[in-house]
């Protein structure tokens, strides 16, 4: 009888942890400006950002727990998104990177699946960051608060002391603000100072590891 049990410990054990730190690596995908033409100069700007880096750091704490299967928790994170792109106007091309980093707060729902280690996660996460953009030697920041979607799934990793795991994810903002229009040169200088409203990461894939206590 104790044998048959024990696999339902196994799995029940880190649903009863309090504690969930995780260490996520994130490949964000920035927008693109689609080709533009400036009228007055007959030139076309255009601009892209290739997929970025950086990292996610969380701590989240248990809120509520409905039996074996259904966690929810809450917690704080610090991140930093970085890309490298680029803008053309014409026949000139300019190096960009664009730069998001700051804290978090969030709520994480996670499903088990009995007896596997396996689990799905949905969450809100609400994130303000600070924005900048460089390209051609000029620089526009800006505060961002964005709320995203996260969407993921993790595994276990069998243990009896602590709970490490692997987490996977898809993550978007739930509103996004596109590229200002261009139609004139002068709208290329609002073009920088609009970058806040603009062209901001909008959606990543990340992979990491975690452990509850």
């Amino acid at each position: 009888m104790r044998l048959a049990l024990l696999p339902v410990c196994l799995v029940a054990l880190p649903l009863s942890a309090q504690w969930d730190l995780r260490l996520e690596l994130p490949r964000p995908s920035g927008q693109s400006l689609p080709q533009t033409l400036l009228s007055g100069t007959g030139q076309l700007a255009s601009g892209d950002l290739d997929q970025g880096r950086g990292f996610i750091a969380s701590a989240n704490r248990r809120l509520f727990q409905l039996g074996p299967l259904l966690k929810l928790e809450g917690g704080m994170e610090v991140s930093q998104f970085t890309a490298d792109g680029s803008l053309s106007q014409g026949s000139t091309t300019q190096a960009t990177r664009l730069k998001q980093q700051g804290l978090g707060v969030g709520i994480n729902a996670q499903l088990w699946v009995p007896f596997v280690g396996i689990a799905g996660e949905f969450g809100l996460i609400q994130r303000l960051q600070h924005y900048r953009f460089d390209t051609a030697g000029a620089s526009s920041t800006k505060d961002l608060s964005r709320t995203w979607l996260r969407v993921g799934a993790r595994w276990r990793v069998p243990s009896v002391v602590v709970h490490p795991y692997l987490a996977a994810s898809y993550q978007q903002p739930v509103t996004k603000d596109r590229p200002v229009k261009l139609s004139s040169s002068s709208d290329l200088a609002a073009y920088f100072s609009a970058q806040g409203s603009g062209q901001e990461f909008e959606r990543m894939w990340t992979f990491g590891v975690g452990v509850t206590f």
